[in-house]
């Protein structure tokens, strides 16, 4: 029976980490290039945003900045463990590809190498960020008087 309750706890554990980060994922996959066309409300601003190289290159930086600043919220453990975050970001990034390739009609070529500096950009920023934030609070923590 107790070994049971563990489990159970485990799988709750599980939903409560991948919840928020299968949304994001869910975000991140999502085929906002084919949502343009076939929404052309939607469209208008999307091709603002990505209008040519430069702002594709943005749009992507942006994005897998905040979807990898989130999951690293979400699994505080890939902060400290890079060997699985970043094969997990060039997944991510190469699944994203995959998907607007298929939405688009085509089999993915993996040729756009600016949307590729993009989301290696914006993943890599997060975990930055994360490594900073992580040393400003054992900073804050040493210097911190001790009280009485």
């Amino acid at each position: 029976m107790r070994e049971r309750a563990k489990r159970t706890r485990r799988f709750e554990r599980m939903l409560w980490l991948g919840g928020p980060v299968l949304a994001l994922l869910a975000i991140l996959w999502f085929p906002f290039d084919w949502l343009a066309i076939v929404w052309p409300t939607f469209g208008v601003p999307f091709r603002q945003v990505f209008h040519n190289a430069h702002d594709h290159f943005i749009g992507h930086t942006i994005f897998f900045f905040l979807v990898g600043f989130f999951v690293l919220a979400a699994v505080s453990v890939l902060r400290r463990k890079p060997q699985w975050y970043l094969p997990g970001l060039v997944l991510a990034a190469l699944i994203q590809e995959t998907i607007q390739a298929f939405f688009r009609g085509q089999l993915p070529t993996f040729t756009d190498v600016n949307a590729f500096k993009g989301d290696a950009l914006g993943g890599i920023c997060a975990f930055a960020l994360w490594l900073l934030i992580g040393m400003l609070q054992r900073t804050s923590r040493h210097s911190a008087p001790d009280s009485m």
